[in-house]
């Protein structure tokens, strides 16, 4: 079921900013403190606490540094809390605060997907050496294009309907992420800016987390050559052979994909011209790889 967002104390918020979750919930900032009422809200920029119309918390998400679940005396007993650490700019030392909402474990989840994720290329690799084809696809595409609609990603792997796309993701996918990262990797978002572009992106599928770099993980060579009836694509690859390459051919996009074991690279190249499926060479000498893709006829 959708998250639903009342309106009423909603703080003001940025333009390409939007709500992820809100919750009633108590908080402290000190062990001795009592329990006040609040209202939390988490953002795809912020961590906000507002008791009425007063904020008593507005924290960057690249200021959090740590999410920490603690049982903590509440009221008369024992209670589940989250305690969050950032930074406030107030000297060296690390602040912090507890908070406790019903649905403890979406708020878990989604500050440290947000916040604490963090994501390069060897991580996206070492997932996808536990996925099968249709997993590697989808992660691997998501990490090019950031995010993806789930038609999209249907069409990628070929499914025959969304559900597939659907169980690849929560029962493989992300269950593989969080067992090397501690957190799932994708994320369905009905509304989320794309910091690249500066657009607002509705009802899609995310790679979460703080990413390094939005664009190939190295400097290697690659140049793409538009010519007469063919489309030549020359990159640079290292440690491989060409036995370890494979093509996946899609209208006007080729994927490069390595098959050697304990290797998952992938690269998915977007061409000037829809080209046939076969009818392709591949040459590789001095970590070089050249690629002739015959055009399709039009």
């Amino acid at each position: 079921m959708p998250q639903v967002f009342q309106k009423t104390n909603i703080p003001p918020l940025q333009s390409d900013e939007h709500i992820i979750l809100q919750n009633q919930g108590a908080y402290k900032s000190n062990y001795r403190s009592g329990w006040k009422i609040a209202r939390f809200f988490l953002t795809d920029q912020r961590f906000i606490i507002r008791q009425g119309s007063t904020i008593r918390l507005d924290i960057s998400l690249n200021d959090i540094s740590d999410l920490l679940r603690e049982n903590v005396r509440h009221v008369v007993g024992q209670k589940e809390a989250l305690c969050l650490f950032y930074n406030s700019g107030k000297g060296s030392a690390k602040s912090r605060v507890w908070f406790v909402v019903p649905n403890l474990n979406d708020w878990n989840a989604r500050i440290c997907q947000a916040a604490l994720l963090n994501i390069d290329v060897e991580t996206v690799e070492k997932i996808a050496t536990q996925l099968d084809h249709d997993g590697q696809d989808i992660l691997w595409y998501l990490w090019d294009k950031r995010h993806a609609r789930i038609d999209r990603l249907a069409e990628r792997i070929d499914a025959p309907n969304h559900m597939r796309v659907l169980m690849n993701i929560r029962e493989t996918i992300n269950p593989v992420s969080e067992k090397i990262t501690g957190y799932p990797i994708l994320s369905f978002e009905r509304s989320k800016t794309d910091p690249e572009t500066g657009e607002t992106v509705l009802f899609s599928w995310w790679l979460m987390g703080k990413h390094d770099k939005w664009v190939r993980s190295d400097d290697r060579l690659l140049d793409i050559f538009d010519e007469d009836s063919c489309v030549q694509v020359v990159m640079e690859v290292k440690g491989l052979e060409l036995p370890d390459l494979k093509l996946d051919i899609k209208r006007d996009q080729v994927t490069v994909r390595s098959v050697k074991t304990g290797s998952a690279w992938k690269e998915i190249i977007d061409l000037p011209a829809e080209i046939k499926s076969d009818g392709h060479e591949m040459y590789l000498k001095n970590n070089l790889l050249e690629i002739r893709l015959s055009k399709s006829e039009q």
